[in-house]
């Protein structure tokens, strides 16, 4: 089994925080090179967002044995991602768990399975994020000790996910970035939040988004990514 220790650094923490900045949200981790997890995987607890390093879960539906587990491993600051089997009538992960997940200060739970005990993790103070198909009544059970694996390789709502890749999850959904992309996929997005600033500026000054559009491609939209990163680290709004 791979070992579950993420090594969190202070460096490691320093680039996660940067994904927590006010304008970041799912669509720019997305566009910087990230995987989005099927839209079907939602926030049960609106309003939340997160980012964190993968500790990776696998199991079938309704049995939590290996959830437990992982939750007795996992550091302050990870996030918890269980391939959980898709929608079923029994769930993974319900309020007692949940709480024990806030209370150690996890980044965030992410599933493609089912969560019960909903009014239970919502009303709770100081609950973390937590992603899932839905929520059910029941569970199955705790499963056999070597039922599912614990920081192996897995895939959740269709994405690939290691122990210790990047998690970003807001309303929006899920994306998983391999953590050796992540400098790359952060210089990007934060290059779009700056776009999207100027963009605002733009507007602002009485003009039409559709006007920027024309401004910024090319003949054929090859090159207006780059283009419009141009423009916005530009100190004027006039044409690039």
């Amino acid at each position: 089994m791979t070992s579950p220790s993420l090594a969190n650094s202070a460096a490691h923490a320093e680039l996660l925080a940067k994904f927590l900045h006010p304008r970041m949200i799912a669509e720019h981790v997305f566009s910087g090179g990230g995987t989005c997890m099927h839209s079907s995987i939602k926030s049960m607890i609106p309003g939340l967002r997160f980012a964190g390093r993968a500790l990776t879960v696998k199991t079938a539906p309704g049995y939590n044995r290996r959830c437990l587990e992982a939750l007795a491993r996992a550091d302050k600051g990870d996030v918890i991602v269980i391939s959980a089997g898709g929608p079923a009538e029994v769930a993974v992960w319900g309020g007692m768990v949940h709480w024990n997940a806030s209370r150690k200060g996890l980044a965030g739970v992410v599933m493609d399975g089912m969560m019960r005990d909903t009014a239970e993790c919502r009303t709770s103070g100081s609950s973390i994020p937590l992603f899932a198909l839905g929520q059910v009544p029941a569970i199955a059970g705790f499963g056999t000790p070597t039922s599912g694996t614990l920081g192996e390789p897995i895939v959740c709502g269709g994405a690939p996910v290691r122990t210790g890749d990047l998690i970003y999850g807001d309303d929006d959904g899920v994306v998983v970035v391999p953590w050796e992309q992540v400098e790359t996929v952060l210089d990007l997005a934060l290059k779009s939040i700056a776009f999207d600033d100027k963009e605002m500026a733009w507007v602002e000054s009485g003009r039409e988004v559709v006007d920027l559009l024309a401004m910024l491609w090319d003949p054929d939209g090859t090159k207006y990514k780059e283009r419009k990163f141009r423009w916005a680290q530009s100190d004027s709004l006039d044409p690039i």
